[in-house]
């Protein structure tokens, strides 16, 4: 039965609207995802909910333009980006993404309520093509680049490294990240203009927490037992051989950065990976560092997109060559 669309309202999220949410989004992507997995990533959050939605006033749901918003260092001034995810319209009410419409309406609702400096400062995300399109259009969505993985081929011993690491450092695998952390966060991010703020109360959210997926999460302690670095490792990413490393914390001067490489390795080799691959900025030191150690980039799917709400206090060229990223800054993983 038709509706009349002129009854449709416009507005942020409220309690209880994830049911709908959830539905269209089955209808949408043909995908189910759980009510436990969609609280996680919208409700608990630790940096907020960003969702706004078009539905009709009995709750029915025929838009939703949202992100998935990280607490950003940028300088030395903390700012919010939000990541911009599983935005759709029922294609029962879809009028065409080339005219205006419920879904444009609501994206320019979103950044109306959202595009301040005190709520959100840049959206960004990693579009597939018509996606990219349709933001390009409506949002302004910047190009940054291809994302190319650093990839390398394992071979040899798949036997498990144990936890020596090497250098003096000892691997921890742990249940939750701990408290010390932040400590490590706050050595690492003075090498970076900008960063996700990847303090404990973060990882624990985005890996310990995550109802849906499983990572290996590995603390790497000296002689003295202080943490010198962190890894959260995705084995068998997107059902392949292959293990990603969604998080990888280490100051980038460490002399025990070989050491952990060589052991991330032979540990994701153990867990049936022929092959790892990782994200980071093209050209930064993260970049040029495992390129020395034999990883070669290989090009992906992903393209980087980006749009600023502050031109003077984010520049979008400023941005793209300063971003420390990882594939944990993402949802692909």
């Amino acid at each position: 039965m038709s509706r009349d669309l002129n009854d449709v309202v416009i507005g942020p999220y409220v309690d209880g609207d994830e049911h709908e949410i959830l539905r269209v989004f089955t209808k949408v992507f043909g995908v189910e995802r759980s009510l436990e997995a969609w609280r996680w990533q919208y409700l608990e959050n630790p940096a907020g909910t960003h969702i706004h939605l078009a539905k009709f006033p009995d709750g029915a749901v025929v838009s939703q333009f949202c992100g998935v918003p990280r607490r950003m260092k940028v300088r030395d001034e903390e700012y919010c980006f939000s990541e911009i995810v599983d935005s759709y319209t029922d294609p029962d009410y879809r009028q065409g993404l080339k005219k205006p419409g419920l879904f444009a309406s609501t994206c320019y609702e979103f950044v109306n309520h959202f595009g301040r400096p005190d709520r959100e400062i840049i959206m960004y995300g990693l579009p597939n093509p018509p996606a990219y399109r349709v933001g390009s259009r409506l949002l302004g969505y910047v190009k940054f680049y291809k994302i190319e993985l650093l990839t390398k081929h394992l071979e040899g011993d798949a036997a498990d490294p144990g936890d020596d690491v090497g250098g003096g450092v000892t691997a921890h695998p742990v249940e939750r990240f701990s408290d010390d952390v932040d400590q490590l966060y706050a050595s690492v991010s003075t090498h970076h203009d900008v960063m996700t703020i990847r303090d404990a109360r973060y990882l624990n959210w985005r890996y310990t927490d995550r109802p849906d997926a499983t990572y290996d999460q590995i603390e790497f302690r000296d002689a003295a037992g202080a943490i010198v670095g962190l890894c959260s490792l995705r084995h068998r990413w997107l059902d392949q051989p292959e293990t990603v490393p969604a998080e990888l914390l280490v100051g980038r001067d460490h002399p025990a950065v070989p050491h952990i490489l060589r052991w991330i390795e032979a540990r994701s080799r153990a867990r049936g990976a022929d092959r790892i691959r990782a994200m980071f900025r093209p050209d930064s030191p993260e970049w040029t560092g495992l390129a020395s150690l034999g990883y070669v980039p290989e090009r992906s799917p992903f393209r980087l997109v980006a749009r600023t709400y502050e031109r003077e206090v984010v520049p979008l060229d400023w941005l793209r060559d300063n971003w420390y990223v990882t594939m944990g800054d993402f949802d692909i993983v």
